[in-house]
């Protein structure tokens, strides 16, 4: 009996705007932040403002932001990894 293994197993599954669930969370909590930041009475309207802008736009960035062929958050995560590998702490013993 021959049978037919489909291909796109591997894929994820898409939610809203083609955005997949990790995807969209981002966006939510962009979203949230941005409130937050808008919200807070504390800071002057001149700060808050462009601050909860920074957080949509970043937080639309991971979501959508591709730059050869990978997505901005694998980007942001190999970034941070490497900066946090290429230092090196050489302990050395009291003479």
């Amino acid at each position: 009996m021959r049978a037919r293994v489909p291909l796109d197993v591997d894929l994820e599954d898409r939610l809203l705007y083609g955005l997949t669930p990790v995807r969209l969370a981002y966006v939510v909590l962009a979203g949230l932040a941005g409130l937050a930041l808008w919200s807070v009475e504390w800071m002057p309207m001149v700060v808050r403002g462009p601050l909860a802008v920074i957080a949509v736009v970043c937080g639309g960035a991971m979501a959508w932001g591709r730059w050869r062929g990978r997505a901005a958050d694998a980007w942001a995560i190999d970034a941070v990894k490497f900066l946090l590998s290429s230092h090196r702490l050489n302990w050395i013993r009291g003479r």
